[in-house]
């Protein structure tokens, strides 16, 4: 009996003892370029990191970079998934903070990259408030914000966050509120950031192949020079080619949803140039 009791302790210290030993034996990449994609949650970040990590030059983390490092806080364990804006304060890092050990985050990371690749390649909607700390420490680091229209980001936030913390979701308010906050965030941040740019997930979705190869010439890479327009790319559960999805998510929305869009997020939809409904 208390040898049944005590297995799934010792399975758990030695996982943990593997795990501390497969970090020490791997080394820090060195002479790469770190690219990061940031964006509010439901912005196209896992289609174009899938996207990105087709280039024979790069190497992409297969899930999110925040969710396999000890270092960093997830959402998701603190009650807050897809909603990091409610605790901005746990989040947000700049070039004069201190606390997560930044040579560890790099070993974590590229135990699950390929390090014969000259570019390694890291995306976490979270990791939006973390841009100037991430540009002191990871060496050569390129950012790419995508942007994308907030009533389809609106909607996708409340139906997808994880309803056991909430018995309907996140209110729609809220998850308005993510969108336009998190957005400000980076805006204020790429103003300390060398190496920045902006995509849209319309852009993207509307002519795919012209939008990565801007990525590449921002990160000073070659061009895609093949690309499967009609293949079937999996996200979230979901077998699709590269299209704009922003009519079903906004089809979703009630009349009173959108007017609360508007009230909370309405400059931001102004600023970057989506009509308002």
């Amino acid at each position: 009996m208390k040898g049944t009791r005590f297995k799934p302790i010792l399975r758990d210290c030695l996982g943990q003892l593997n795990r501390e030993i497969r970090i020490a034996l791997t080394p820090i990449p060195k002479e790469k370029t770190w690219v990061f994609l940031v964006g509010c949650y439901n912005s196209g970040t896992t289609l174009l990191a899938e996207l990105l990590g087709q280039h024979p030059s790069i190497s992409a983390l297969s899930t999110e970079g925040h969710f396999i490092t000890d270092q960093f806080i997830k959402d998701y364990d603190i009650g807050l998934p897809r909603m990091w804006v409610e605790r901005e304060d746990l989040f947000r890092l700049n070039e004069d903070d201190e606390g997560p050990d930044a040579l560890r985050v790099k070993k974590e990371w590229a135990m699950r990259l390929d390090l014969k690749k000259p570019v390694l390649l890291e995306k976490s909607p979270p990791n939006s408030a973390k841009m100037r700390w991430l540009q002191k420490h990871f060496e050569n680091a390129h950012f790419i914000g995508i942007m994308r229209n907030g009533y389809a980001v609106s909607e996708g936030i409340t139906r997808k966050a994880d309803p056991k913390h909430l018995i309907n979701s996140w209110p729609i308010e809220m998850s308005a509120y993510q969108w336009k906050r998190s957005n400000e965030v980076m805006q204020q941040d790429a103003e300390h950031l060398k190496k920045f740019m902006w995509i849209t997930y319309e852009d993207l979705a509307g002519d795919t192949v012209e939008t990565l190869n801007k990525i590449t010439d921002f990160i000073g890479i070659d061009d895609f020079e093949t690309f499967e327009s009609d293949r079937q790319w999996s996200i979230h559960e979901r077998d699709e080619q590269v299209r704009n999805m922003n009519d079903e998510s906004i089809s979703r929305l009630s009349p009173e949803q959108i007017k609360i869009i508007n009230e909370v997020a309405g400059d931001m939809l102004d600023e970057f140039g989506y009509t308002r409904l």
